[in-house]
């Protein structure tokens, strides 16, 4: 018995360094996105869930049968048992693991952590702050972001997704959205001409869009066009429809946005990226029910 209590005092504690090393290290990070049945690679989404925890957020992406989560940085709760803890650029690595821990017991692997205003306006043009986001992206086992920076931090953005090997996707919010830390008109509201500026810049082909069609179909914008003016830099999709009449997010195939030409537009493009189901309808009595519908929507229409 003595041997055994021994032997356990030395193999725990190198086991558990083992996971700390690993995360730290970003050991596991999958080469590329678990395939979905059905063609289409489809991700839950974190903000669908933001009134709770990241870790109910991963049980719920694991029960629709979806093995992809979206996620953010901009201070998620990461569980009950974990208290105020959240999940950000400062999570110690001791975190992190445990976060890791859960979402592979649940099958469930990060993909496209967003970045949000109030972090570009910390970032500024300090390398270093942006910095401190790739490697916490490693430790996640992240290989790209999302988010809005400004255009004055382009370069900096380049460099860092060139030297880390990250891809990072611009969103866009509805045309007319206030953000004060561009100092200007918001500039992403038509992801089309988002893309054109990435192309007649000349920007590394890392740089795509992430295209929100809710966003973009409360602006007015024609949804299908602008899926096919993206091609080339589409990384991934924020995809919803929306209510005829109101504004609030509905099932796939109920709304104003024709979601089967959309997807159909992806499969003529040999779409690689994801397709994120972020849902706002909070309120809606059948949340869950909607959630199971677009998930089948989405592989019913798959190559």
């Amino acid at each position: 018995m003595k041997t055994l209590r021994a032997l356990c005092s030395i193999l725990l504690p190198a086991a558990a360094s083992a996971l700390l090393i690993g995360v730290a290290s970003g050991a596991d990070q999958p080469s590329s996105p678990p395939s979905a049945p059905g063609g289409f690679v489809v991700a839950g989404h974190a903000w669908t869930w933001n009134k709770g925890t990241l870790f109910e957020a991963i049980d719920h992406t694991a029960a629709l049968g979806l093995d992809l989560l979206e996620i953010f940085l901009m201070g998620m709760r990461i569980s009950a048992e974990t208290g105020d803890a959240v999940l950000d650029d400062a999570t110690p690595v001791e975190l992190i693991a445990r976060i890791r821990e859960h979402a592979k017991v649940k099958g469930v692997h990060f993909v496209a952590p967003y970045i949000g205003g109030k972090q570009w306006t910390r970032i500024g043009q300090d390398e270093a702050q942006l910095r401190r986001f790739f490697e916490q992206g490693k430790k996640l086992g992240v290989s790209g972001f999302t988010g809005e920076p400004s255009e004055l931090q382009w370069d900096m953005l380049e460099k860092l997704l060139k030297e880390f090997d990250f891809t990072f996707a611009i969103h866009n919010h509805a045309i007319g959205f206030e953000a004060d830390y561009f100092g200007a008109p918001y500039p992403y509201g038509n992801p089309a001409e988002t893309a054109k500026k990435l192309e007649a810049q000349q920007r590394d082909k890392r740089m795509g869009i992430c295209f929100d069609t809710g966003h973009a179909a409360r602006s007015g914008l024609d949804i299908v066009e602008v899926t096919r003016a993206c091609a080339g830099r589409l990384r991934s999709l924020h995809l919803k429809d929306v209510a005829r009449v109101q504004v609030n997010d509905v099932p796939f195939g109920t709304g104003r946005v024709d979601v089967a030409a959309v997807l159909a537009e992806l499969n003529r493009q040999g779409f690689q990226g994801h397709i994120g189901l972020e849902y706002e309808n909070f309120e809606s009595p059948t949340f869950g029910e909607d959630l199971r519908q677009m998930v089948r929507f989405v592989r019913e229409r798959g190559k």
